[in-house]
């Protein structure tokens, strides 16, 4: 009995000390040390890595709750206790150029000055006749004709211009894990994680859906975060935006162990955190 007392004990307190670091907002890195200062006995130790696991998957099943959708006003928003403020539901309305992306130029009684498929380059111009490079990297196409018809008017008379987008050649996302196809996909602006795994084919085995790991590379660095399928279908959890270059992980499988390991410790299904 002393000893069943004396474990229930050691799991509270562990218990207790992973609701302190939550609420407090702390990251999971950082978590961990706290939970593992002053357990210096490698037994203790693994004790205390066990009931982190075990919370996590407590956890888990805490915040999966009841799916069902539920009829009425459809508006998850992003948790920000849950780590999911840098992620929005918001679709873009101006569409921004970028490398890879491909347009279509017309310069009205102009045939060869108007082109079918243009690609834009790494460096994020055009390369025109009689204008040379041509910036196009951020711009929207209404601007980028704007700015042609500039610097075609210094050799045309009053040039009418047309720029049309062909293929979003720069809205690239990577796919894998347990999905039917995985790849590289190109997608549109505005393109969710429902619709990114409609896809490549949802995932192929049920215990999947609530390992689904979104790995976003941006000029901060990078980060991650751990997505519920049916949580999003149910809406009560948000369906994030992909961007450019994300990468979706269905199942911790096709993570490396470094990411598993980590993500075994995450005590939320959405924990968003700097990696």
């Amino acid at each position: 009995m002393a000893m069943i007392s004396s474990s229930r004990s050691n799991a509270d307190m562990v218990h207790c000390k992973i609701n302190r670091a939550i609420r407090a907002g702390m990251s999971g890195k950082a978590l961990l040390r706290c939970v593992l200062a002053g357990s210096r006995n490698s037994g203790n130790r693994t004790k205390i890595l066990a009931s982190l696991a075990l919370f996590s998957c407590m956890a888990l099943a805490a915040c999966s709750g009841d799916r069902r959708a539920v009829p009425g006003p459809y508006a998850p928003v992003a948790d920000a206790a849950l780590g999911q403020s840098r992620y929005s539901v918001d679709i873009p309305t101006d569409y921004r150029l970028a490398p890879n992306d491909v347009v279509q130029l017309k310069v009205y009684g102009e045939p060869d000055l108007s082109f079918e498929r243009l690609s834009i380059s790494q460096r994020g111009t055009l390369n025109l006749p009689f204008v040379g490079e041509a910036r196009a990297s951020g711009l929207t196409t209404a601007e980028l004709a704007r700015d042609l018809r500039h610097l075609l008017g210094r050799h045309l008379r009053e040039p009418q211009i047309s720029v049309n987008l062909v293929e979003y050649g720069s809205q690239r996302i990577t796919v894998e894990g347990s999905v039917t196809h995985s790849g590289v996909f190109t997608i549109q602006p505005g393109t969710t994680l429902l619709g990114a795994l409609a896809l490549a084919g949802e995932p192929d085995r049920l215990g999947k859906v609530r390992q689904i790991v979104v790995i976003r590379t941006d000029p901060d660095g990078r980060s991650l975060a751990l997505f519920d399928l049916r949580a999003m279908r149910a809406g009560t959890m948000i369906d994030p935006v992909l961007q450019a270059n994300d990468r979706v992980v269905v199942g911790t499988s096709g993570l490396s162990r470094a990411y598993q390991d980590f993500l075994s410790l995450i005590p939320a299904a959405a924990i968003f955190t700097r990696l």
